[in-house]
């Protein structure tokens, strides 16, 4: 298990943003409103997820589906 850091005041379009991963507790201070450290599965990235406020959970970021090149191509 390790720990995320999450920025309340830094919203993300989906939430918001996490800023920092910690392997253990020590040192962990919340400011009230600003930073909170929840628990997070050791997968959890500050640049691949991000903190949901509205139900509380780590999700991935959504990746956009890429376009589909159809023919071919001139250069």
């Amino acid at each position: 298990m390790k720990y995320a850091y999450v920025a309340l005041q830094e919203p993300y379009s989906l939430g918001s943003r996490i800023v920092q991963i910690q392997d253990t507790k020590d040192g962990l201070i919340d400011v009230d409103g600003v930073l909170i450290w929840v628990d997070c599965s050791d997968d959890v990235t500050t640049t691949e997820f991000y903190y949901d406020t509205a139900d509380s959970q780590i999700k991935p970021i959504p990746v956009p589906p890429q376009p589909i090149s159809v023919g071919t191509q001139t250069l």
